[in-house]
């Protein structure tokens, strides 16, 4: 039997000071706008996978030109949509009610090697730098459309049903969401599972409503079986209005948002957009 990996985001940003102390001289001086020896130079910012699509995670990290020259010194990292974490997501607790964003931010300063970019909701194009003592670089990620999305249809007595749908996706076996609303505004009723990755006796779901400001959702297909292809309703989630609506009813998807999900295929590899 497979086991439901819920997925989430317990983020954690550490903070650590920057250099100082020892190495030689060479190490301290400070080199002039465009005279950084090439052996302290950064030469590439690398991101895992390649392909980067809205709402998910990526791995962060850089090739020097001189391996060890960097090991030991702090990183600042920065982008210019997104969060960043140092640690990667524990997709164990995405239902717990401590598994909030708490410490994310759009810029990191740390010893490690790799840091993990939660990206934007919105596709586009968004710089991600790398800046260690005198040494910088800055790359500029295209993002595109995740394979999954969010409708806003309304529902009876008021209610409006956002609705979680893939699109065109290949051999797709589980996934975790996290639908981002306005807790002031809208209050979760109830979420259900789709018909997409298949009827009740296919599936194992959980999804909660008692959290402040995102509902948590997981579903995985029961068993050694396929994934699924092909585009249709994955979850849904039925919100009421904290304040009745005395104005014609607006299938606008503002107020909700498709924070980070991750799904994952038959293998347990990550699905990526196109």
């Amino acid at each position: 039997m497979r086991i439901l990996i819920l997925s989430a985001m317990a983020m954690f940003a550490l903070l650590t000071a920057c250099g100082g102390g020892g190495g030689n001289k060479s190490d301290k001086k400070i080199y002039p706008p465009g005279t950084l020896p090439e052996s302290r130079a950064i030469q590439s910012i690398d991101i895992s996978p390649s392909s980067v699509s809205t709402g998910t995670v990526v791995e962060l990290s850089a090739t020097y030109t001189n391996p060890g020259t960097f090991k030991d010194s702090s990183k600042l990292w920065q982008v210019e949509a997104g969060t960043l974490s140092e640690g990667a997501p524990d997709f164990d607790i995405i239902l717990r009610e401590v598994a909030g964003l708490k410490g994310a931010s759009a810029s990191l300063s740390t010893t490690a090697e790799q840091v993990y970019w939660f990206t934007p909701a919105a596709p586009g194009s968004y710089k991600v730098s790398l800046k260690i003592d005198n040494a910088s670089l800055e790359r500029t990620v295209d993002v595109t459309s995740s394979p999954v999305y969010l409708e806003v249809v309304p529902g009876e007595e008021d209610t409006l049903i956002v609705r979680i749908l893939g699109r065109d996706v290949s051999d797709l076996y589980q996934g975790a969401f996290r639908v981002l609303f306005n807790p002031s505004l809208y209050k979760p009723l109830s979420v259900q599972p789709g018909d997409l990755l298949g009827g009740p006796d296919d599936v194992l779901f959980l999804g909660l409503t008692n959290q402040n400001g995102f509902v948590p959702i997981g579903i995985t297909r029961k068993g050694e079986v396929p994934g699924v292809n092909g585009s249709g309703l994955i979850a849904e989630a039925v919100f009421g209005r904290r304040t009745a609506s005395h104005a014609p009813r607006a299938l606008a998807i503002a107020g909700f948002e498709l924070g980070l999900h991750i799904i994952r295929d038959s293998s347990g590899e990550p699905i990526w957009g196109n």
